[in-house]
């Protein structure tokens, strides 16, 4: 990735937070390393720009800066397909007891759910148990490994999660996701537009099911 990709996306990220904000806005370094780190691992400049637009739904005027959205950028980034890199935050920022306590919830609110006729539940579960099991008896497992199982299991949810919407459901789901990139029409080509869609699709499917995201970045 070019330095001149870098700076034509680092340009698009500050003119959606000028025009969402309605004053001049220049990413601070912290910002800026965001965003580059987001740059190099391959997310898409659509999903960056959805998901401020997110953080605004939520906060409004609170959001003053690119760190403020990272939380909704990072959930649709995770909401698709893998990136071709994925940076690893510090270990000691992910304690052991928090992956424990977001698989918990997630294998409770799973198992409460009732598979729609092509949905099976089953494969994330029995990878949440695993892992589960994995974290019982290692006090400092390869977290390199660790990362790669929390994806499968991310993976494995979303796609349940979308067969088990009848029709209707994931229509309704899709269309939001429509109203939300449609600001971006015409700014960003059909190919990226459409790849936000899928990812707010399924973003909001299990925001709305209350399935919390178990990725470490």
């Amino acid at each position: 990735m070019t330095d001149a990709g870098v700076e034509a996306y680092v340009e698009a990220i500050e003119g959606h937070l000028r025009a969402r904000r309605g004053v001049d806005h220049i990413l601070s370094p912290r910002d800026f390393a965001l965003a580059r780190a987001w740059h190099e691992a391959g997310v898409p400049l659509a999903t960056v720009l959805v998901g401020i637009d997110l953080a605004f739904d939520d906060a409004g005027d609170n959001v003053t800066s690119l760190a403020f959205c990272r939380r909704r950028i990072e959930a649709l980034a995770a909401s698709g397909p893998r990136l071709q890199a994925r940076p690893a935050p510090p270990v000691e920022s992910v304690p052991l007891a928090e992956v424990e306590q977001i698989l918990a919830t997630l294998a409770a609110r799973l198992a409460g759910l009732r598979p729609g006729p092509q949905a099976c539940f089953e494969p994330p579960l029995r990878r949440i148990q695993e892992v589960r099991e994995l974290l019982a008896v290692a006090s400092r497992p390869n977290w390199d490994y660790l990362r790669e199982k929390l994806r499968d299991i991310d993976d494995d949810v979303s796609a349940a999660v979308l067969q088990s919407l009848d029709a209707e459901e994931r229509e309704s789901y899709r269309a939001e996701a429509a109203r939300a990139t449609e600001r971006h029409r015409g700014r960003l080509d059909e190919a990226a537009l459409e790849d936000a869609v899928a990812r707010f699709t399924v973003h909001r499917a299990r925001e709305r099911l209350g399935l919390p995201r178990v990725s470490l970045v």
